[in-house]
Formats: structure tokens, C-alpha cells, sequence
């Protein structure tokens, strides 16, 4: 059927034509889609970071952690999974988890932290984030 005679159908069922595609049946269309987002914000994920930009990252949040938190028990902690990277040549996934919230916390997308507010809030953390 052409367009035309569906014309009448169409605007008897309240249709909207110009959303209606009407192609011959031996062409086929093929749609990509692409996500403009990592281009316009340039953060990259935790699962795009190699395993050396992962560590250089843990080794600095728990240097800048403990300069702008020197009495937090979070430090021992911090220190604790840093230290052992090397060794077992692997990066602790809880840093993957606060490195990804920094990032939804400087696009302000985070359910749970507010730029400015907290240590997740921090301007300084958000210097640490790989573009």
C-alpha cells in the first residue's frame, strides 16, 4: 500500500503521518545508535581505565584522602588496599565503586552525594578522574 491510501485510515485512527516510515520491502534499514555522552563529558569509567591508570588513581585518592582527612579511620583502611596492588597485581574494586560515584557527583547525577558537600563532594577528587 502506498501512503497516499493509507492517508485516510491513518488520520481516521488519530495517527500521527509524519512519524510513519513507509519503506519497499526489499530495502532494509539499518539504524545505529551511539552514545554522545563520554565524548561531551570526557570521564572515562572505571572499566575503561587500564590497570596502571587504576592504580596511579588509588595511589593518589589515598594520598589526597589522607591530606584532606588526616584524623578519619578511613585512612588506615584506604592505606591497607592500596599497599598490596603490586603484590597480587590487581586493583581493589571499592575504589572502581568511589571512582564512578565521583564521576555521577561531577555530571550531578549521584542519588547520594552533592558536589561540594562531603568527601565524595570534594573539587580536589574530581582532579583525580581520567578524561
Amino acid at each position: 500500500m502506498k501512503l497516499r491510501t493509507l492517508s485516510p485510515l491513518l488520520s481516521q485512527a488519530n495517527i500521527n503521518i509524519s512519524r510513519i516510515l513507509v519503506f519497499p520491502t526489499n530495502v532494509f534499514m539499518v539504524r545505529q545508535f551511539h552514545n554522545t555522552i563520554p565524548q561531551l563529558v570526557g570521564y572515562r569509567r572505571w572499566n575503561e581505565l587500564t590497570k596502571r591508570d587504576r592504580q596511579n588513581f588509588i595511589r593518589r585518592y589515598v594520598v589526597l584522602y589522607k591530606e584532606k582527612h588526616p584524623c578519619s579511620k578511613s585512612n588506615v583502611m584506604y592505606k591497607g588496599l592500596a599497599s598490596d596492588m603490586e603484590e597480587h597485581d590487581d586493583t581493589p574494586f571499592v575504589f572502581g565503586i568511589m571512582y564512578n560515584e565521583l564521576i555521577d557527583v561531577a555530571l550531578n547525577k549521584s542519588k547520594h552525594n552533592v558536589k561540594g558537600v562531603g568527601p565524595m563532594g570534594d573539587a580536589d577528587f574530581f582532579k583525580l578522574l581520567y578524561k
